[in-house]
C-alpha cells in the first residue's frame, strides 16, 4: 500500500518539479514568474496537437518547448524589457494560456473540455529490470514515465548550474544586488531574460508530461494550479534545489492520497481539497517557523 503511494506520489510530483526547478532560475535572479501555470498549460497543449499531428513524441517536447517559450518571451518583453508589474504580467500570460487552448480547441477541434484521439502518442513507462531486486525502494522508482527519471537528472544538473557555474554565479548576483551586477558588467536584462527562457523550456516539459506521460489527452486547465504549487515548492524549500525537490514532492504525495481517497465514499469535492489544504498548512508551518527564526536572531517584525 504504501509503495503503491510513493510510486503515484512520485509520478504526480514530477510535473510540479520541473516547473519549481525552471522557477528557481528566476527566483534566484529576483523575478517573480507567476507565468509557470500559463507556460506548462500551452506546452501541454502544444504537444498534444504536435503528437496528434505526426505521431511523434520527441516532435511533440520541441513543439512544447517553442510554445512555452513564446509565452516566455511576451512575459520577458512586458515584465522586464517594459519594466511591468510581474505578477500582473504573469497573471495576464496565465489567463491568455488558458483562453487560448480553449478557444483553439473549440474552433480546430470542434472540442470542448477534453481532446483525446488514437493518434495521439505519448510516452510509455520504463521498466529498469534490476531494480526488481531492490526491496521497497525499486517497486517506487520503477515502472514510471521517462519524464520522471528526466526530471531526476534535471534536479542534479540545475543544483550544480546555480552554485558551480559562472552562470549561476551571475545569476545569483543579479537577484542580489541588480545594480551591483550592473557595476561589474553583467547584462541584467540578458541574465533576467534567460531564466525564464530555462523555466519555459522545464515548464513545457512538465506540461508534456502531464498530457502525454500521464495522460494521452488535453484537459481544459489540466495544470490545475500546479504552477503557483510550484512556487509554493520553491518558497517552502528556501530557494534551494534539493528543498525545492523535497517540497515538491511532498506536494505531489498530498496528490496521491487525493486519488486514493477518490475510491472511498467521501464526497469529491472535498477529497479534491486535499492538496490545497495540505499546501496552505505545510505553507503556514514554514511561514512561522521562519518567524520564529527571526525573532530567536533578534529581528523583530514591525
Amino acid at each position: 500500500m504504501l509503495e503503491a503511494i510513493l510510486h503515484t506520489s512520485l509520478r504526480m510530483a514530477t510535473p510540479i518539479v520541473l516547473a519549481a526547478l525552471g522557477g528557481l532560475f528566476t527566483h534566484k535572479a529576483n523575478v517573480l514568474n507567476i507565468a509557470l501555470e500559463g507556460m506548462m498549460l500551452i506546452g501541454a497543449f502544444a504537444g498534444v496537437l504536435a503528437s496528434f499531428a505526426t505521431g511523434n513524441i520527441f516532435i511533440a517536447i520541441i513543439a512544447a518547448i517553442f510554445a512555452s517559450m513564446l509565452f516566455a518571451l511576451l512575459f520577458n518583453v512586458f515584465g522586464i524589457t517594459l519594466k511591468g508589474n510581474f505578477i500582473i504580467t504573469g497573471l495576464a500570460v496565465n489567463i491568455f494560456a488558458a483562453g487560448l487552448t480553449s478557444f483553439v480547441l473549440q474552433v480546430a477541434f470542434g472540442r470542448r473540455g477534453v481532446f483525446s484521439d488514437p493518434k495521439i502518442v505519448g510516452t510509455t513507462p520504463v521498466h529498469i529490470d534490476f531494480l526488481d531486486k531492490i526491496p521497497f525502494i525499486g517497486p517506487i522508482i520503477n515502472d514510471h514515465s521517462p519524464m520522471v527519471y528526466v526530471s531526476i537528472l534535471i534536479a542534479i544538473a540545475v543544483y550544480f548550474v546555480l552554485n558551480h557555474t559562472k552562470y549561476g554565479i551571475y545569476v545569483r548576483a543579479v537577484g542580489e544586488n541588480e545594480e551591483a551586477a550592473k557595476a561589474i558588467g553583467i547584462k541584467v536584462n540578458r541574465i533576467k531574460y534567460s531564466t525564464v527562457y530555462i523555466s519555459a523550456i522545464l515548464c513545457a516539459l512538465a506540461g508534456v508530461n502531464l498530457s502525454l506521460g500521464n495522460l494521452t489527452m488535453f484537459v481544459e486547465n489540466m495544470t490545475n494550479g500546479r504552477g503557483f504549487i510550484a512556487l509554493a515548492a520553491i518558497f517552502c524549500g528556501r530557494g534551494t534545489t534539493l528543498g525545492t525537490y523535497v517540497f515538491s514532492f511532498l506536494f505531489g504525495f498530498a496528490d496521491s492520497i487525493q486519488l486514493r481517497l477518490q475510491n472511498l465514499n467521501i464526497p469529491g469535492t472535498f477529497v479534491q481539497m486535499i492538496p490545497f489544504i495540505f499546501i496552505v498548512v505545510v505553507l503556514s508551518i514554514v511561514g512561522a517557523i521562519r518567524m520564529i527564526g527571526n525573532l530567536d536572531r533578534g529581528i523583530k517584525d514591525e
